[in-house]
Parts: structure tokens; sequence; C-alpha cells
């Protein structure tokens, strides 16, 4: 009998066993058709700890925390891998948009392997913004109203912030500034703002001012192997406006026979000075003729053309005096230099970026064709010399002539009858001594006994009248030359109110 129980009551078992898994509140590993309270759980502190291959994988503490290889989860979800496989994928139809790798990085938007401990977004992200310009990569907006606090703030070894646009026509860092703020403010040991560009390195605009620099030894630094190391363009303002304390406002210079500056437009300055230093210049010598070099310019009065090219010159208007370069150039081929000229930009083709931080249309900042014209220029700072050889060896000719003709005079005095003194063989005049003449001076002469006669001191250049010194008979009359200015002059001694006699004085000072 005990044998026949034992066998029923092992079947029993089984039998109760197999409800115990198929029928309701149980859990069926068949699956389950479940309404109302049912739940898979526990209903005690104890918590639940989901295996397999005989490992614990996953544990929901009884508090609710949730950890996948931790036993110890103290956050919501916490998941925890080694270094074989990353803790995290999450797909979208297939395609990854979020992964964390296995060496601590996160990738946002793609599959892309992280850097270590890095952050890889594809795509664009806001932080404290929920409408991200989507212009953008990243846009950070910090809207709080306490005094010194930013959007961002870098720190690197190397780079505290690097951006690199991709596109043709990108922008790799666009800032704006409050009304009265600034865009960009910076401070570098040794540089402040150093940016590198196919067209552009750096490019700010501004109501009041685009770039300010400020540095011990330069304030702003712009280098280009080929375009505009720095430029500037205002609506309403001066394009650039630089200023020193104690060393140049500006400094341009030049090799390979370019122009170290070139203005299109008239210039204003309030004082010029151009190097004449006599340690600059070897092969010194004098030079003459510069009357007949004179002779062969032809001066003329002209209007600038306005059209086709030359209309973006910004020539002056009106009627002008001059040279034409290439009458110049037969003459003075040293004195005209020929060179091309790169027009500028008509003014509305200025590339300005848009008001309000809004990037401009992607080909704004396209650098256009800029065309360009052979132009010959007339030194005309050089012919200053020359006028002044020129004025030099004429007044040698007048001084030459008045004294010829006050010979001639005297020779005609001569003949003339009824002329006591005058036409007698007694009358000589000498040269003044000291000549030239820096304070006083003596005039030596001889004349007739009884005559009357005076010198005479006329300027060279108008032959007014300027002194007249009474000459007594002793042949000696002294001059205090204080009040003449330097210059020629000409001396005359009259007798009996005819001119016998005329030399040539210099005053120096």
């Amino acid at each position: 009998m005990k044998k026949t129980l034992l066998p029923l009551l092992l079947v029993l078992i089984m039998v109760c066993n197999t409800k115990a898994q198929n029928n309701a509140p149980y859990w069926s590993l068949a699956g389950n058709s479940n309404a109302g309270p049912a739940k898979l759980g526990t209903t005690n502190g104890v918590h639940l700890r989901l295996f397999t291959n005989n490992a614990e994988r996953m544990r929901i503490t009884a508090g609710g925390l949730i950890g996948i290889g931790s036993t110890s989860p103290d956050a919501k979800l916490v998941i925890n891998s080694g270094t074989t496989v990353d803790p995290l994928k999450v797909l979208v139809n297939n395609s990854p948009k979020f992964l964390v790798h296995k060496e601590g990085g996160a990738s946002v938007g793609f599959q892309a392997i992280p850097p270590a401990n890095g952050l890889l977004v594809n795509g664009n992200a806001g932080i404290g913004t929920p409408t991200p310009n989507l212009s953008f990569k990243l846009d950070v907006v910090n809207t709080s109203q306490e005094p010194f606090t930013g959007g961002i703030s870098t720190a690197g070894l190397d780079f505290g912030l690097r951006a690199d646009a991709t596109g043709q026509y990108g922008y790799g860092i666009v800032t704006q500034g409050g009304l009265s703020g600034k865009g960009i403010l910076s401070y570098g040991g040794f540089t402040g703002i150093e940016t590198d560009g196919d067209w552009y390195g750096l490019y700010a605009s501004s109501i009041e001012t685009g770039v300010f620099g400020f540095g011990e030894y330069q304030g702003l630094f712009g280098f280009s192997p080929f375009g505009i190391a720095v430029r500037g363009d205002s609506d309403y303002g001066p394009g650039g406006d630089f200023f020193s304390v104690n060393s140049p406002g500006i400094v341009a210079s030049t090799i390979n026979g370019f122009f170290a500056g070139v203005f299109n437009g008239g210039i204003f300055s309030s004082g010029t000075f151009q190097a004449s230093d006599k340690n600059m210049k070897k092969n010194v010598r004098e030079f003459g003729d510069a009357m007949s070099i004179l002779h062969q310019l032809k001066p003329i009065q002209y209007q600038y053309r306005t059209d086709a090219q030359y209309g973006k010159l910004s020539l002056p208007k009106g009627n002008h005096f001059g040279l034409v370069a290439q009458d110049v150039e037969k003459v003075l081929p040293d004195l005209v230099k020929e060179s091309e000229l790169t027009l500028p930009p008509s003014p509305d083709n200025r590339r300005k970026p848009q008001r309000a931080g809004e990037l401009s249309p992607a080909t704004a900042l396209k650098e256009e064709k800029r065309e360009s014209i052979n132009v010959k220029s007339v030194n005309y700072v050089e012919l200053v010399p020359l006028l002044i050889k020129a004025v030099q060896e004429q007044q040698e000719t007048i001084t030459s002539l008045t004294e010829k003709v006050a010979q001639l005079e005297a020779a005609l005095h001569k003949n003339e009858s009824g002329a006591p003194g005058t036409g007698s063989m007694g009358i000589i005049l000498e040269q003044n001594q000291p000549n030239p003449v820096t304070d006083a001076t003596t005039f030596w002469y001889k004349i007739p006994a009884g005559a009357q006669a005076q010198i005479q001191v006329y300027d060279s250049v108008s032959g007014r009248l300027l002194k007249t010194i009474s000459a007594p008979a002793s042949g000696k009359a002294e001059m205090n030359a204080n009040d003449l200015p330097a210059g020629n002059y000409i001396y005359t001694l009259t007798v009996n109110g005819k001119v016998a006699a005329s030399k040539h004085m210099v005053v120096a000072r």
C-alpha cells in the first residue's frame, strides 16, 4: 500500500506545480494574458533580480532603482559595463542616434566613435534655449541678468576654443555683443586673438567699432598671402582710425616696387614730411640747366574721366592743373612710375554681416574678382628741387642783366654833357665787405670831389627800393642789414642823381 501511495503523491505534486505555472495569478513562461492588478515582481522588500547563464544581469531594487551590470544602483537607471562592450546604444528606425562608448565618450546623432570621456554631436545643440538657432551647431543662451556672466567659458593648454566651418562660405565663430558691449573680448599674454582663413582671418561688424586692438607691442596684426591683410568698411564713420601717443599712428611698408599706400580719393593732411637725410643718400651732386628741363614739360589744364573703370577711383571733379605722365616720362623718366592698380569694389558689393547677429547669405563673403588697370603716376614732389634750381638760375640771369644795365647807364652818362661828376673818370664802386652779409657791411667807393652820392639797395626779384644810404666823400659807407631778410640784393652808387655803378649783394642768416 505504501509503495502505491508514494508514486501517486509524486504525480499529484507535479500536477499542482504545472497548474501553478499556467494559472493566474502566477506568471507563465509560455506567455500571459494579464488584466486588472496582474504584475511581475515582488510584494515585499526583496529586490527583483534577473539572471542569465546563472549570472545576475539586471536588478530592480525595492526602492525602484534599476541597475544593469550593477547590484547597487544609486540612480533611477545605472548601466555599468566593462571595457569590452559599449554600455548603451539607442536606435531610431534601426539608425543609431545615441551611443555611450566603452571608452567613456558619447555620440549623439550617429554611431561614430567619440573621443574618450568626450562628446561627439552630429546635428544642432541648444543650451539655455528651447529654440536653438538651426544655423549654428551649438547655440548657447545665458539669460542671467547678473554682471559678468557669460554663455561659454573655455580653457585649454594650447586651444581654449576652436571652431571650424567646412562650407566654402561658412563661419567658424559668429558673436554678437550688446548695444554698448563687445562681440569678442580677448586677452592673451602673447596674442589676444589669432585667426587664419582662406578669405578672411577676422571679419567683424559693429555700430561703433568693428575691430579694436590693444597690445604692448602690436594691437592688431593681419596677414594675407594674396589678399588684404587688414580691411575696414564703414557707412558713416572712418573705415580705419589709427592713433598712437608715442609712435606713428600708422606705418605702411612694401617691397618689389609697389606703393606702400594707395588712396582712391582726396587726402587731407595737417603736415607732411619726406625723408631727405644726408645719411640716406649717395652719389650726391649738384645739377644745372634746370630751366632747359622745365621748358620741355607741358603744363596742362584738364578734368578727370568718370566713365568705365575710372569711375571706381573716386577721382576729383572740376578743373585741374598738372602734367601728363607720358610727357614727363620722356624728359624725367625716374619721376614716373607705372603700376597695376586694383580697383575698389562698388559700394553695393561691400561685404557686411546682417544686423542682430544673423548670418549673411552663403555667398555674402565670397571674394569677388577685383578689376585692375595699369596707371602711370608722377612724383610731383621731386619737381620742386628743379623749380628751386630754375629760380636760382633765373636770378643769376636777372642779376647779371641788372649789372649790365647799370654799366650801360654809367657808360651812357659818361658821354653826356652838363652833368658834373658823373661823366668824369673818377667814379669807382667796389664789392661790399663782408659778402654775404649777416649783420652789417661796408661799401667802398670813389667819387669826384664835390659830388653828391648815395648808396641805394634794391630787392633783386621785385626791384623795390629798400634802403638809401648817404655816401660821403670819404669813400666809405656803413649799412646795418639786420632788418633785411635773407636773399639776393642789388646796390647802386648814384652820383649827382645818376646811377654810376651797381653790384650784387647776398644777405645770409
